[in-house]
Parts: C-alpha cells; sequence; structure tokens
C-alpha cells in the first residue's frame, strides 16, 4: 500500500497551468518515516494558486493529539517549505511520452518523496479520548499559513479522526439513524469549531455513514475481536471562500474493496485572470479546430 496524489487537468484549460511544485512532509517515527504524513501538489491557475494535500494520520481511538499535531506540522511545511521549492514542468518528448522535470538540485529526492509507503497499523483499541479538552484553543486565530499561502486549498485523505463514544453507543446510533448525534460527537467536527489548527478550513455536511472500519467485501463493520468504532476518517477539507462552491460531498458504499469506503467531493471554483494585460498561449488543438468538451474539471 502506499499514498498517492494525482492531479489531472483537461486541456481546455492545460495553457493557464504553470508554477507546478510538490512536496512530502512524513510525520511517523522520528518524523522521518512516511508510514504516517502529507504529500502535496501546488500549482496555479492563471493567477489563482491552488493547493492539493493528501494526507495519513495517526491511528487509534485516543491518539487525538497527535493527529492534531501531525495536522499543524503538513499545514505549516506546506505553507512555507512547498513556496520555496523550484517550479517543475511537466512536458513531451519526441515520443510523446511525459516527462517532468524539476530545475532544483533536490529534484530527485522530489521525485521519490511524492508517495509514501505506510507500516503495518499497530493494533487499536476501544478507547474513548479524554484529549479532546485539551486542545481547545482560547484564543482562535489561525496557527494554519496555508490558507494565506495558496487561493485555494484542499486538504483530504484518511485523516483518522474518530467519532467519541463506545462500539456499542455508536451502533446503536447507527442503526436507529440517530445522524445528528453522530455529527455532534465526531471528533474533527469539533475541533474545526474550537481548535485554532484548523481556522479557515471548513466541510460539507457529513450526509453520509461513518466510512470506517467495515469487514472487506461488506457493509458490516469491524467484527473482529478488535471491533473498532465506526467513524468518519476519510475527509475533505477545504479553504472557506466565497470564490469556491461545495457541489457534492458523498462516499462511495458500493466499492467494498477495503475497510473504508471512499469518499469524493466536487467544486466550482472562480479563476482570477488579474488586469487582462497578461496573454496566455491559445492551445493547439484550437487552432485545429479539433473538437472538445464543454466540461473544465481538476479531481
Amino acid at each position: 500500500q502506499a499514498s498517492h496524489i494525482i492531479l489531472f487537468v483537461h486541456k481546455a484549460i492545460s495553457h493557464l497551468i504553470s508554477d507546478i511544485r510538490s512536496l512530502a512532509v512524513p510525520t511517523g517515527i522520528g518524523e522521518k518515516l512516511g508510514n504516517k504524513g502529507g504529500i502535496g501538489i501546488s500549482l496555479s491557475i492563471a493567477e489563482s494558486s491552488f493547493c492539493f494535500i493528501n494526507a495519513h494520520l495517526a491511528a487509534h481511538q485516543h491518539a487525538t493529539i497527535k493527529r492534531i499535531n501531525e495536522f499543524e506540522k503538513i499545514s505549516r511545511d506546506m505553507g512555507t517549505l512547498l513556496l520555496q521549492r523550484e517550479e517543475c514542468i511537466v512536458f513531451s518528448d519526441r515520443n510523446g511520452e511525459s516527462v517532468r522535470r524539476c530545475m532544483d538540485e533536490e529534484s530527485d529526492f522530489l521525485e521519490s518523496t511524492t508517495h509514501h509507503t505506510p507500516q503495518p497499523a499497530d493494533p487499536e483499541d476501544d478507547f474513548i479520548s479524554n484529549d479532546f479538552e485539551e486542545t481547545r484553543d482560547d484564543c482562535y486565530e489561525s496557527k494554519n499559513p496555508l490558507v494565506n499561502a495558496f487561493d485555494h486549498v484542499f486538504w483530504f485523505g484518511d485523516l483518522n479522526f474518530r467519532i467519541c463514544g463506545t462500539r456499542e453507543v455508536v451502533d446503536g446510533l447507527i442503526e436507529n439513524h440517530l445522524h445528528d448525534a453522530l455529527r455532534c460527537n465526531d471528533e474533527l467536527t469539533m475541533l474545526m469549531r474550537f481548535n485554532n489548527t484548523f481556522a479557515g478550513l471548513t466541510e460539507g455536511p457529513l450526509n453520509f455513514f461513518p466510512t470506517y472500519k467495515f469487514d472487506r467485501n461488506s457493509d458490516h463493520y469491524d467484527s473482529s475481536q478488535k471491533r473498532r468504532v465506526p467513524s468518519w476518517t476519510d475527509r475533505i477539507l477545504y479553504k472557506a471562500d466565497a470564490d469556491v462552491q461545495l457541489l457534492s460531498y458523498c462516499s462511495a458504499p458500493n466499492i467494498k474493496t477495503s475497510d473504508h469506503r471512499p469518499v469524493y467531493a466536487t467544486f466550482k471554483a472562480k479563476l482570477d485572470f488579474g488586469d487582462g494585460t497578461k496573454e496566455y498561449c491559445t492551445p493547439s488543438w484550437e487552432t485545429r479546430r479539433e473538437s472538445r468538451s464543454e466540461v473544465c474539471c481538476i479531481s
């Protein structure tokens, strides 16, 4: 298993892309190993800057503070070190193959660290966290440099935040369709209200069932001896801004090959073209009058 991040850009807007950079931030053992951590890609579309981060944070029901610290470290490093990276470009060689070049001395490291392979998870106990009160900040000012470094930020992955409660209580809430009670006891939902590490970020409504942990190829939550508490571990956060609109936020319950259910979101973002004085090259397919899709997307 490994964590990856891939951006697909429609050719209709490919000529607007610039300033492509990537970075990996390990938070595993000694903050050196990549069994946990985040990987990010930033780029500009016209004059609007975007940052996409995929992360895998610390597991365990009781590891709330560790997850917060990892989230803060990844956000801080992405918001500062990512902008210090030299620009990377993608072009086609003589054979039509895509080639990626980074104009800095660390390009080999950059290529090798844009994904990381996790180690097997440690055994996990059902444990009600007593750490939440320690995470509350009295002064609610953002400690996340990402919200100021980029126009648009998308923060997602297996963030591993849990629902506070025992397995029996959470099972009962799910069986009785007490969805509001589940949301009120979700760690990340509470943290985003009270902890300034998450200030400037928001999330769509959790209108789907908890996405973890399922028996593989089934709709049953963990029936092993560990009986992990069902939780929304897989999340998609984004920078709260009037120029970005959330169109959908869902899980994919029919994909059962993992013990997680994948989640996906669709956004609509407004692009900045500055004062209109900058010229953008017309794509070659446009000059040849080729047919093209009317839909432009980044996923």
